[in-house]
């Protein structure tokens, strides 16, 4: 077996869905790790099982304390510091918050990153943006003055109903962490700008990192959606796991707050990797199923072979879209092939050519797309 240093320092190095697979906690076919069992972290975490031989989590440190960030055992100091910010493993402890009327979703909202190259306010019946496009981080302060502004800056109708997606990659995730009690300051401006429902930040729990790194993250997530909804902003509780056990606690904490009424979840990184993807899925679809009462889904990426099973399982579903604009940015128009799906190909514009009838036609062509797979389930919502 190889040493707890050569490994920690293999799987340190940049991202590798093949050596991340290696990883993949599995408790039906891999065998738990020796070490786990003696963990005083052992109910909380419930373990790893993976198909690489780790004695326990600790095989993943990288032995390099200056250079890493992760919360780590092998960084007394720093460690005792994280858990005191964040009161300790235990979800029991989050501050609870009062239940907010249901949010009127459609079930189809398309994602905009800017608003560049268009001349026409986009319309639709609703539109998301990036909640970290809405702060200045370095002062804690809200970017846009008010709702008028963020429609003119992103090109949408002025008055459209406006969802924010708090998933981005780790920098933003970690300078809103940042933003200590100043978090609530933000929020409380949100409202202003006809904010009807934000996603939390997706804080990582990446498989080559010890467990503690992972639960701090849970709890980090746990926190900021308490925070929304303390504020009276409708938030989605995005349910980031790695393990059975990580799946069991977020449907342990939503079973015991009734608060809790929406549910985020994105099949664009790591758990959308082939092999791991339909795992996630049924774990998601077991969680609906566990807390037994009306939840709705805010969902990222995963595409048509999972999505069926998806809004099955959940009240409601809305799905925020983002190849619609994503393909127009990069001058492809979509058509129906003959079996149905879609296809794309290139459709050139002219030197600062705007491109408001691309981005139009796209996401009417995405939605229908998707609004042919809500339709064989009962929703009670209309389609966006």
């Amino acid at each position: 077996m190889l040493s707890e240093r050569v490994i920690g320092a293999q799987l340190k190095s940049s991202r590798n869905p093949r050596r991340e697979k290696k990883l993949w906690h599995d408790g039906k076919k891999s065998t738990s790790s020796l070490g786990c069992t003696v963990c005083p972290e052992r109910k909380d975490c419930g373990g790893l099982n993976t198909p690489t031989p780790l004695y326990n989590c600790l095989s993943l440190c990288c032995d390099e304390p200056e250079q890493c960030d992760s919360v780590c055992r092998n960084k007394p100091r720093d460690f005792v510091r994280r858990i005191r910010e964040i009161s300790g493993f235990r979800l029991d402890n989050v501050p609870r918050a009062v239940r907010l009327p249901e949010t009127q979703l459609p079930s189809v909202v398309p994602v905009l990153f800017h608003g560049k190259s268009r001349e026409v306010p986009f319309a639709t019946l609703a539109v998301c943006l990036s909640l970290h496009s809405m702060v200045e981080h370095c002062y804690g302060k809200q970017r846009y003055a008010d709702a008028e502004a963020v429609a003119t800056e992103f090109r949408f109708k002025a008055g459209t109903p406006l969802l924010l997606t708090g998933i981005a990659i780790d920098q933003p995730l970690e300078r809103w962490w940042s933003l200590g009690h100043r978090r609530r300051d933000v929020i409380r401006t949100l409202h202003k700008l006809n904010v009807k429902l934000v996603t939390t930040p997706n804080f990582s729990l990446f498989t080559d990192q010890p467990r503690w790194d992972n639960m701090y993250n849970m709890k980090r997530i746990a926190i900021t959606h308490s925070e929304f909804l303390q504020e009276g902003l409708q938030a989605a509780l995005h349910v980031n796991a790695r393990t059975e056990r990580d799946w069991e606690r977020w449907t342990e904490y939503i079973l015991l707050r009734d608060e809790v009424t929406h549910i985020a979840f994105e099949f664009q990184t790591g758990a959308g990797w082939a092999g791991r993807i339909r795992w996630q899925a049924a774990q998601l679809a077991n969680l609906a199923r566990g807390v037994g009462r009306p939840l709705h889904l805010a969902l990222r990426g995963g595409g048509m072979d999972i999505l069926p099973g998806l809004v099955e399982a959940f009240d409601k579903t809305t799905l925020f879209e983002t190849m619609s604009f994503m393909k127009t940015i990069h001058r492809q128009r979509g058509t129906r092939a003959e079996d149905g799906s879609l296809k794309w190909e290139t459709s050139l514009t002219a030197p600062k050519e705007p491109v408001d009838e691309l981005l139009m036609h796209n996401w009417t062509l995405v939605r229908q797309s998707y609004d042919h797979v809500f339709s064989k389930f009962t929703v009670k919502h209309a389609p966006g």
